[in-house]
């Protein structure tokens, strides 16, 4: 799998009230890899790129990866970056995102994915932001082999069976 990071344009017409306006704008996207994979990292991973990691001027990059360092060193356990978009909650395997404002609902279940597959993905994105700003620029980034992309079930399955329902813990 690989991160595609582009520029893509939009133009919204002409009327009597305004001139025709033209936007560029940054945005990633998974390639070689399955549609329910491209789906989920683009609406998780690759949006909180855009929400959480729009710059670097309140260093939220540089936070982000010294802890991932940290937490690759064994001096920290987890470190939780809570993001505009996503609230991101970083372990030595995996990164578990929980929607800002909707927090865990049908519409967002918490998802994982790597820390190899988000550490890749913030460096690519810094790089990217440092582009020039044209629609022939694109960065490509090489994944690797991972199936830590999960979606949690919502809402969460507590138990396996009746059994285990009924039991008390006096």
């Amino acid at each position: 799998m690989k991160i595609r990071y582009f520029f893509y344009e939009i133009s919204s017409p002409a009327n009597e009230i305004r001139p025709a306006v033209s936007y560029i704008l940054r945005s990633a996207h998974l390639i070689h890899a399955p549609n329910s994979v491209r789906y989920a990292f683009s609406k998780y991973l690759f949006s909180s790129l855009e929400s959480d990691f729009h710059d670097n001027r309140f260093r939220a990059f540089d936070a982000v990866l010294k802890a991932i360092n940290q937490i690759e060193n064994g001096e920290i356990d987890n470190f939780i970056f809570d993001g505009q978009g996503f609230t991101h909650e970083i372990f030595r395997n995996h990164v578990l995102f929980e929607h800002s404002i909707f927090g865990v609902c049908p519409h967002w279940p918490l998802w994982s994915c790597s820390l190899s597959h988000y550490k890749i993905a913030i460096q690519g994105w810094m790089k990217f932001l440092q582009t020039p700003e044209s629609l022939d620029t694109e960065l490509i980034m090489e994944l690797p082999e991972s199936n830590m992309a999960k979606i949690a079930i919502f809402p969460p399955k507590l138990f396996e069976n009746e059994a285990a329902k009924e039991a008390s813990h006096d």
